[in-house]
């Protein structure tokens, strides 16, 4: 072999040089990629938050604007139950109802809860059980004579000239013993409003009076109002007008849950508006408790739900100063009241068939 030779070939150090260069331009490239890739990472997420924070500050103030056009009309008074009485099992919660009829010349329909009080004439009883399972309508008729404390007998309005709401509840605590949970004021013009979300509702007239046969009727809201108010063509009076109330609130339960509205979000939505446009709550009474409240009963039909009259006298009419007055039966009374303080009103059911039960 010539000088130089040798007996294999060795990577001179130009080549060696360029496999150097080229991993290293390979790794510069991957690392360049890798960093591409973080950038559009981040912009991705940035992007991705950013509508996401849109979206949400969008469904934010659409969820404001909504919540005040539902409930923006609500109206509160001065916390009035939990004054005396048993605290019984289960919601008990005294709803009170103006009289629609009774509006004075050149006032509009809303003339706030204090009127409502004052002008109530549908006073009703609400019993949701412990189990949450069944709800009891017990109806107290408007010119039904109780004892009004600090009073004397008066009906309720009359407790409600002197001692607005905390007068009334007190009153109601004490004529059944129980603790009331909570108290509303409705105006019932907002019957006529929920029966025209519902598109009318069929009623089941319960007794033939005013021209108008027993059996079902369709109604739309304002032939719903003309149908609960007093009038003189009523043979049994305010015990008639109790009934009414009665089928009309079941009607409207049938057209919106039984019917399925209440699936429906425009529906729910036009009869929460429809409400509390015409409802007062305390002022403890909170959205997440009413809400609460609300989905307490959505196991509630018509079918668990009873409507009764709390028994009344014999002879249950009376009429001084011009006045018309509902006397009722206190010992029948206070065994509906003792199975209402005990949550056994299903019981006592079976055993009072004399019971006034709307069918």
């Amino acid at each position: 072999m010539t000088d130089g030779e040798t007996g294999h070939d060795e990577p001179s150090f130009a080549e060696g040089s360029s496999v150097e260069d080229e991993e290293r331009r390979r790794r510069r490239h991957e690392r360049n990629e890798e960093h591409r890739r973080k950038v559009r990472r981040r912009r991705r997420r940035k992007r991705i938050l950013v509508v996401t924070a849109v979206a949400l500050a969008t469904l934010l103030v659409l969820g404001v604007v909504w919540f005040w056009w539902t409930f923006g009309g609500l109206e509160r008074f001065p916390e009035s139950v939990n004054q005396t009485g048993a605290q019984a099992p289960g919601t008990t919660i005294l709803l009170v109802g103006s009289d629609p009829g009774v509006t004075a010349r050149g006032r509009s329909n809303r003339v706030g809860w204090r009127d409502d009080l004052v002008r109530s004439d549908l006073v009703m009883v609400l019993h949701l059980t412990a189990d949450r399972r069944a709800l009891y309508v017990i109806s107290i008729p408007g010119e039904a004579v109780l004892d009004v404390p600090g009073v004397g007998p008066g009906t309720l309005s009359d407790a409600a000239t002197a001692g607005g709401p905390r007068l009334v509840a007190r009153t109601v605590e004490e004529t059944t013993g129980v603790r009331l949970d909570r108290m509303a004021v409705l105006d019932l013009n907002a019957f006529r409003e929920i029966v025209d979300v519902l598109d009318g509702v069929v009623v089941q007239v319960p007794r033939e009076a005013c021209g108008l046969p027993a059996g079902p009727r369709r109604f739309d809201g304002q032939a719903a109002l003309d149908y609960i108010a007093l009038q003189p063509c009523l043979p049994r009076r305010d015990l008639d007008r109790v009934e009414r109330q009665q089928s009309l609130v079941k009607a409207l339960m049938r057209g919106a849950v039984d019917g399925g509205k209440i699936t429906h979000p425009l529906a729910v939505s036009g009869m929460l508006r429809a409400t509390a446009g015409h409802l007062a709550l305390e002022q403890g009474f909170s959205y997440p408790e009413m809400l609460g409240t609300l989905w307490s009963m959505r196991h509630l039909r018509t079918g668990n739900t009873t409507f009764l009259t709390v028994p009344v006298a014999a002879k249950p009419f009376a009429r001084q100063d011009g006045n018309d007055y509902v006397l009722l039966d206190q010992q029948a009374d206070d065994a509906l009241w003792a199975a209402l303080r005990e949550d056994r009103l299903t019981e006592y059911l079976a055993l009072h068939d004399d019971a006034q039960v709307l069918r």
